[in-house]
């Protein structure tokens, strides 16, 4: 997904961050790119994966109270 500059000023007004135009292209084409990325990873056919319970092998450890 491309985005113009226009959408990339309309976000950084949205975040409240003040870019310089000479960055609106830099930041035009990093934000492609990350979404680009994401289009990827909603495309993966994850049907017969199984969710994991928990990520880690690890034990929580719980106070007494």
């Amino acid at each position: 997904m491309a985005l113009d500059q226009t959408q990339v000023r309309d976000i950084a007004e949205l975040a409240r961050l003040q870019i310089d135009e000479s960055q609106i292209d830099e930041y035009q084409k990093n934000l492609s790119s990350i979404l680009d990325l994401v289009d990827q990873l909603a495309a993966v056919d994850t049907a017969n994966v199984e969710p994991l319970a928990h990520p880690l092998d690890a034990v929580q450890r719980l106070r007494a109270d």
